[in-house]
């Protein structure tokens, strides 16, 4: 059964292969068959899942230290700089070009002993123009010691010269000697320099000479001959005192400038002007002007005869200021008033000036020739407030209203018709001078001539609708060379007190009493010279009519009745004391980049 089964599958296989081999080889072609169909696309694989995360490598090496940052931290506002002793005000400063500050120890009343006399002086060993912003107020004096004497935060303050010194017997009667027009008699001595001027008399400026006003009636200038040492110390030369005999004196020669053309300008602060109808009164004892320091004036001149009050109250230019013999011109065309400071500007054409006192008013002049004040146009200005009565904040608009024009041969005609009159001219109630109704006559209807606006200015300026509120305004300043470039383009003046005019809600100035220590108001000035604004920049802090426990009434960290100023060519601003409210006076400085 095995093998039946064995050949019955061989033969299947013998024929299924026979027939195959037949038809590959001897048959027809078939029809080719219809081609399939395309397959289907298969559908993408999902995507596998995320691999596991590596191993973290190794931190890399610290970066080296990036340099050390600026100290960003602002520039102190208000910083003392220096002290003086019990009793005294800082006058004089005056910076040279470069950069040596000059200032005086005014009348230290309350001194006794080798520190009573006032002091000419200067700071050597110090330049003011590299003073770091970021330094340190110095101290307020604690000790006995240190209340009696002149302080400063750099360099040495070195005395040139104190009054009553002969300087080498040079100064017959001493320093500040008030003597008569001859110099024979000696009238007074005065412990009150003011203004100071350094005149340099080569291209370094080690050598030159220095003016200062002393402050007395009848007035004074003496003027040192100055070297400086190696050493950065000043060595003294000719002294001598400005002969004013040729002008009929002068009366209390305050603060004042050196113009740019390097003539001393030093002012008359003329309390008296405001108050002309008591100058020949013999019984007017305690007031401006006193009856005794009208004869002290015709002392000076030897005169028989009573000085003329018109004569008095201008701003003087000292001419030939390095020669054997200084010429003193008045320039009346700037007005009679009680000047402080008047400042030339760049154009050497316009002129502004302040009035010292209670109820002033402030003033322009415009030159006609630069260079030359002896012929112009004088201005007055009328404010309008701000809509706040804030001291610290209240800034007033400027317009100017013209009070006349002349020059000094028509206005000293003016003055010279006023001559002779005398003590027995004087009837109580009545004026030998200027009358009120002919300066209301001109001012309102045009009548007579300007002589009003030269000769009265104060009440002719009132006339006129000019602003006279203002309260102890002191001298005006500017730092020359940044107002001519732009780069310090601000004038500044110190208002010793805001009070009386300034705060009795009538009038242009209407602020509130809170500004017993002062302030410093700033000017912006245009590219023409003029001023149409100003504004308050730094204002004395608390006021406290008890004093604190060593007896400052105004705060010691602030200012307090602000008077001489000065601005350094970085536009800081130097700021002198004159008051009672500290027990010592300070000089600070000011920067206005400051917090």
């Amino acid at each position: 059964m095995l093998n039946l089964k064995k050949r019955k599958i061989a033969t299947l296989i013998a024929v299924i292969l026979g027939s195959s081999m037949l038809t590959a080889c001897g048959g027809d072609d078939g029809k080719n068959g219809t081609n399939g169909s395309n397959g289907v696309i298969g559908l993408d694989g999902s995507n596998g899942n995320d691999g596991v995360n590596g191993t973290d490598g190794t931190d890399g090496a610290n970066g080296s230290d990036g340099a050390n940052g600026q100290n960003l931290t602002a520039a102190a506002k208000l910083t003392r700089l220096a002290t003086v002793p019990v009793g005294a005000e800082i006058t004089g400063m005056f910076l040279t070009d470069n950069d040596e500050l000059f200032f005086n120890v005014q009348h230290p009343s309350d001194l006794s002993g080798n520190e009573t006399p006032a002091k000419v002086g200067v700071v050597t060993g110090f330049d003011w123009g590299t003073l770091d912003p970021m330094t340190e107020s110095l101290s307020v004096p604690t000790t006995d010691t240190e209340k009696m004497a002149v302080r400063v935060v750099a360099g040495t303050y070195q005395v040139l010269g104190q009054a009553g010194d002969t300087l080498n017997n040079q100064l017959p009667h001493g320093l500040g000697a008030i003597a008569s027009a001859d110099q024979a008699t000696k009238i007074k001595q005065s412990q009150d320099p003011d203004f100071n001027a350094f005149v340099p008399t080569s291209a370094s400026g080690d050598t030159g000479f220095l003016f200062t006003a002393w402050e007395d009636r009848p007035g004074a200038m003496s003027r040192i001959e100055l070297s400086k040492e190696d050493s950065g110390t000043w060595t003294i030369g000719d002294a001598i005192n400005v002969d004013f005999s040729a002008v009929l004196g002068t009366i209390i020669n305050c603060f004042g400038t050196l113009s740019p053309w390097n003539t001393p300008l030093t002012s008359e602060e003329n309390y008296e002007a405001e108050n002309t109808e008591q100058w020949n009164n013999t019984a007017y004892l305690d007031g401006y002007p006193s009856y005794p320091d009208v004869k002290n004036l015709q002392s000076y001149l030897a005169s028989s005869t009573l000085p003329n009050p018109y004569d008095y109250g201008y701003i003087v230019e000292i001419t030939d200021p390095t020669s054997t013999s200084p010429t003193p011109v008045k320039h009346f065309t700037l007005g009679r008033v009680a000047h402080e400071n008047s400042v030339v500007m760049p154009d050497w054409k316009t002129v502004y000036t302040t009035d010292d006192g209670s109820n002033k008013a402030f003033y322009k002049f415009v030159a006609t020739n630069a260079g030359d004040l002896s012929a112009g146009t004088l201005y007055a200005a009328k404010l309008t407030q701000d809509a706040t009565s804030a001291p610290a904040k209240a800034g007033f608009d400027i317009q100017w209203i013209e009070l006349g024009s002349s020059n000094n041969t028509e206005i000293k005609t003016w003055i010279n018709s006023y001559n002779g009159i005398t003590e027995a001219d004087y009837i109580e109630g009545e004026t030998s001078y200027i009358t009120q109704t002919e300066i209301d006559d001109w001012a309102i209807n045009g009548a007579g001539d300007d002589r009003y606006a030269f000769l009265e200015t104060l009440r002719a300026a009132k006339a006129k609708g000019a602003t006279t509120e203002f309260r102890k305004m002191e001298g005006v300043v500017i730092n020359y060379d940044g107002v001519a470039s732009g780069a310090v383009p601000y004038m500044y003046v110190a208002m010793s007190e805001v009070g009386k005019g300034m705060v009795d809600n009538e009038g242009d100035i209407q602020l509130d009493s809170s500004a017993y220590c002062g302030a410093v108001y700033r000017f912006g000035v245009q590219t023409d010279f003029n001023v149409n604004r100003m504004e308050p920049v730094v204002v004395g802090g608390a006021y406290n009519s008890d004093g604190d426990a060593n007896g400052n009434k105004c705060d010691v960290n602030g200012i307090s009745n602000p008077d001489n100023l000065a601005v350094m060519d970085d536009g800081r601003v130097l700021i002198g004391e004159d008051t009672s409210k500290h027990v010592n006076n300070a000089l600070w400085i000011y920067n206005p980049k400051g917090e």
